[in-house]
């Protein structure tokens, strides 16, 4: 009995509780062990770790101070300039109805100087864009849903369309060129947007953020024949006009091959029509697979705006909005929507909710008809 107690402590070593104590123990120290060191750096990464996780899903649920207020501020800036676009017009009215021989001269001379002021923004763009232009020359267009709104009447879908050289880098950059998880709204760099080119139909990308922010509540539309009745136009502006649009189609689909059998509808990568076979190729598939039928007529001579989001029902879904550009003087109200109990999912959507995958025969290509009855 009195050997073991020789080689016992004769008493257990006691934690050193102060501060720097406390500090010795997380971080790697003077006379630690490597394996010590080892097990303090792997402690504190995985702190880390958790921290910068814990902030990712707080930010994609409930966004950050500077992504609310940096939509504000470019809102207030595009929609301000409207207002003063007006205003400058009075005045110019004003002024020109007491211009005198001199003026003219006085003008002409500073033309040149005039010119060279304006030259930094694309020939023929709107005066609206210029505040915005001046933060980034990426911006290509804004975009809203005046009538889908908060409680408080202000939009949840109201931000500029920017477009690059890819379809990456605004993924994770917002308009200022921060790196965000939010990124913003862009166009597909594959469609040209100029003074004198109108795409067929412009894909515009955002992501869906929890906090109900960017393209968050086009997943709305999938809720009810109302939600879409209710809130039917979008008004897309591109840099040189101003234009609104009727939504005809909503409808969800999956991006990969192994998601479908039909195959797969690549909805994204179709941005022109150059023949009839194209449009209906394209016009049918979203029809197939439409939440809703509607009695809104369109044809391969129309522009439309295809918006994708996000959608959760399974991994690597998609939420997509068609709607085509009203014609002029065309009245948007007097169309109709009913729900379309027919509406095709992608096959993995029904493998995924035990369901059978419908057999039928895809969708019905209307230059296919036309073969047939010659």
């Amino acid at each position: 009995m009195s050997m073991l107690n020789e080689v016992r402590p004769s008493q257990e070593l006691e934690r050193d509780r102060s501060f720097k104590g406390r500090i010795k123990e997380l971080l790697p120290w003077k006379g630690d062990s490597i394996k010590e060191i080892i097990r303090k750096v792997v402690y504190i990464g995985s702190i880390c770790a958790l921290i910068y996780c814990g902030y990712t899903v707080y930010e994609y649920k409930f966004g950050t101070v500077d992504m609310y207020e940096d939509q504000q501020y470019l809102s207030n800036l595009y929609h301000s300039s409207d207002t003063s676009e007006e205003a400058d017009d009075m005045e110019t009215e004003t002024a020109s109805s007491d211009t005198t021989v001199s003026d003219e001269v006085v003008a002409e001379e500073t033309e040149t100087d005039v010119e060279t002021v304006v030259s930094k923004y694309p020939a023929g763009m709107l005066s609206s864009f210029e505040a915005i232009y001046d933060i980034n020359s990426d911006v290509i267009g804004w975009l809203s849903i005046d009538t889908l709104t908060d409680d408080d009447g202000n939009a949840y879908i109201d931000y500029p369309v920017m477009q690059t050289t890819d379809n990456d880098y605004y993924l994770t950059h917002d308009v200022f060129g921060t790196e965000t998880t939010y990124g913003a709204l862009f166009a597909d760099y594959n469609v040209k947007i100029t003074a004198d080119s109108h795409p067929q139909n412009t894909i515009i990308y955002g992501h869906s953020m929890a906090s109900g922010t960017y393209f968050r509540h086009l997943l709305d539309y999938k809720n009810s024949v109302s939600t879409v009745s209710n809130n039917r136009v979008i008004t897309y502006s591109t840099l040189y006009e101003e234009n609104q649009y009727i939504i005809v189609a909503c409808f969800i689909i999956g991006i990969y091959d192994y998601q479908d059998d039909n195959p797969l509808f690549a909805y994204h990568t179709i941005y022109d029509f150059d023949t009839i076979e194209d449009f209906d190729y394209w016009y049918q598939n979203v029809l197939y697979r439409n939440y809703y039928t509607t009695d809104i007529e369109c044809t391969m001579d129309d522009e439309y705006i295809t918006l994708s989001t996000c959608s959760y029902e399974i991994t690597d879904l998609r939420c997509v909005i068609v709607a085509r550009k009203l014609r002029d003087g065309e009245d948007p109200s007097v169309y109709t929507y009913k729900s379309n109990p027919n509406a095709r999912k992608p096959a993995a959507y029904y493998i995924a909710y035990n369901m059978s995958v419908p057999d039928d025969g895809g969708p019905d290509y209307q230059y296919y008809k036309e073969d047939e009855d010659e």
